[in-house]
């Protein structure tokens, strides 16, 4: 009678071991995953911090976006040397490096007010700054209330709209 249920105690053991084992071995196919799909924006805004603070003196970083209109741009956000907020504007496949004072044009919150206050979107996806016609400019995606993608680009200096498309 012993050995009978100190063999199934052995068999149940070994069904929560397999079992222990499977979910393991599926949450690190779930973490390196996720690792490796987040490894090139992980990547894109380390060396666009790194470029920043060498050709723009970037001391500290409290933003990144990343835009893809005709090229792809990664903007980071932070301070100089010289203490002055700035967004640093980096052009993905080379070229010049586009430093701005903050205080110079649009805030990311003031870009997305002038959003919400004209359009009253249901969801803002994103709001980055990129570059637009050889401008810096705010893009901002949202979704209307009948759940269609649309993006505004407005000016980061005057706030103006340079670009708007609707109902995608």
């Amino acid at each position: 009678m012993r050995r009978e249920h100190a063999s199934r105690r052995s068999i149940s053991n070994r069904i929560l071991l397999i079992i222990l084992g499977i979910i393991v071995v599926l949450l690190l196919f779930i973490f390196g995953g996720i690792h490796h799909a987040t490894s090139p924006v992980t990547k894109a805004k380390a060396q666009s911090i790194q470029i920043a603070k060498k050709y723009a003196g970037l001391k500290t970083t409290d933003g990144f976006y990343w835009t893809n209109l005709n090229q792809t741009y990664y903007t980071v956000a932070g301070k100089n040397n010289q203490n002055q907020s700035v967004y640093i504007v980096v052009p993905q496949k080379g070229g010049n490096v586009v430093a701005l004072q903050q205080s110079a044009g649009l805030s990311r919150d003031q870009a997305l007010s002038r959003i919400w206050s004209k359009h009253n979107p249901k969801k803002v996806l994103s709001a980055a700054l990129s570059v637009f016609n050889g401008h810096p400019a705010w893009v901002i995606s949202y979704m209307n209330q009948k759940n269609h993608l649309c993006y505004e680009t407005l000016s980061f200096k005057s706030g103006k709209v340079l670009q708007s498309i609707e109902n995608i």
